[in-house]
């Protein structure tokens, strides 16, 4: 964004600045689509080195069955030998890592490029749970984990005290 002086004598001077501003921001959304949180033209043959290690939030679904938490995780591309959860106390990790590489043919030419990305979300569970009792399954690009529930704690609701 530039600035500029601006002439105390035009009072549409200020208007103009704000509207360049806004005009700068328009364009800044249409140069490309964003990707949690980096921007990416999507360019023919183009490899960004600043897109490698990418890490991204998968989309999550959490559900509370009664007897078990329920999570199901959009992990599409990975395969599964590249997941790794781990279940801790009331939290989740899910780690994916994506590799694809492809052979491109162009004149004559053959470049390889290669892309590491993955998957990379912590999630805090709405219950008390027995983490050595968790279960996955990942079928079609989507992670479903089972972890049972702990039984509830009966808490005493307090004594009664007699005033003398």
């Amino acid at each position: 964004m530039r600035r500029r002086r601006w002439d105390v004598w035009d009072p549409f001077d200020i208007m103009r600045e704000i509207q360049e501003e806004i005009d700068e921001m328009f364009e800044d959304i249409f140069r490309g689509p964003r990707l949690w949180g980096y921007r990416r033209r999507y360019e023919p043959f183009e490899v960004r080195e600043e897109f490698e290690g990418v890490w991204r939030e998968p989309f999550v679904d959490i559900f509370d069955t009664g007897s078990e938490i329920v999570i199901t995780a959009e992990l599409p591309g990975v395969d599964k030998k590249d997941i790794k959860v781990k279940v801790k106390d009331d939290t989740v990790y899910i780690e994916a890592q994506v590799k694809r590489e492809k052979e491109l043919e162009k004149e004559g030419a053959v470049r390889v490029e290669r892309y590491y990305s993955g998957y990379r979300r912590v999630i805090r569970l709405p219950a008390e749970v027995i983490p050595n009792k968790a279960k996955a399954k990942y079928n079609n690009g989507v992670l479903e984990i089972r972890i049972p529930k702990k039984e509830p704690v009966k808490r005493e609701e307090g004594y009664d005290v007699k005033i003398e």
